[in-house]
């Protein structure tokens, strides 16, 4: 089975490498390539950790990445602190040249919600330019950050106000996956990823992560909307892809490991 991984982090110089090691997961070039290579992965869309990073943030890291394992397909990072024409202009560019294959918001991890104008000219150059938004939704990885901002309805605004643009709600909103599952439903241009639902090392399925993509799939009846992402290094590759196998119905697989990532980031 063919498989893109629509959701990892490779910033090796960050320090996300110490929850990485407690599962027994190499957090290292040598260990994302060794992944990629066992679990068939046939490309990955890396997206920088660090959300404090100037807009567009990590795109310098990342891409010499790229240039080494062309399965890298590089998505950069809008820091709201950092939104005036030079980052919209450099953003641009990197669109222009086709070298990133989308952008990302951290809700939550900035105190600000997704509606907020400052990312405005940003959706409106991934509209333009035919690349997703991804958007932080749901848990965040340290109780310092507010929650509140990352609730998906927040994602409702935007999906209205801006048509022609496409969001992805990473991790499929949870733990409000009823509330992600309705803006799939709703809005013809909000998908979801199915990244870290669990972390570490799964053995099996966790009964709540098969009950929440099961009801996601059945009540948005959109197969179509949903695409495969671990979040590693936070899992276990392998780990993580049995899980998915096992909740998605097994007749929508190539749809969600494979298809449907290749069309919204126009692989």
């Amino acid at each position: 089975m063919k498989i893109i991984d629509a959701h990892i982090h490779t910033d090796f110089s960050h320090k996300k490498d110490d929850s990485a090691l407690e599962h027994g997961i190499e957090f290292s070039w040598r260990g994302l390539q060794e992944a990629l290579k066992k679990n068939g992965v046939q490309a990955a869309i890396a997206i920088p950790i660090d959300h404090d990073a100037p807009t567009p943030g990590g795109s310098s890291m990342l891409l010499s990445q790229a240039e080494r394992d062309p399965r890298l397909k590089i998505v950069c990072s809008i820091d709201p602190k950092h939104v005036g024409r030079s980052c919209i202009n450099a953003t641009e560019k990197l669109l222009k040249e086709q070298r990133i294959y989308g952008l990302k918001v951290f809700p939550g991890y900035h105190p600000v919600y997704p509606s907020d104008k400052r990312y405005f000219p940003f959706y409106r150059l991934a509209g333009r330019y035919g690349v997703p938004v991804i958007i932080h939704t749901g848990d965040t990885f340290g109780s310092q950050y507010l929650v509140k901002y990352s609730h998906p309805l927040a994602v409702d605004e935007i999906a209205v106000k801006f048509p022609q643009t496409t969001f992805i709600l990473a991790h499929l909103g949870f733990p409000w996956v009823r509330e992600a599952t309705e803006l799939v439903y709703k809005n013809e241009n909000v998908y979801a990823d199915l990244s870290a639902l669990c972390v570490g090392r799964v053995p099996k399925a966790p009964k709540y992560v098969v009950e929440d993509i099961r009801y996601a799939f059945e009540a948005s009846d959109r197969p179509d909307k949903f695409l495969y992402g671990s979040d590693w290094p936070l899992v276990n590759m392998h780990d993580y892809i049995q899980v998915i196998k096992y909740a998605v119905p097994k007749e929508h697989h190539r749809l969600v490991f494979y298809e449907n990532a290749k069309k919204v980031f126009n692989l």
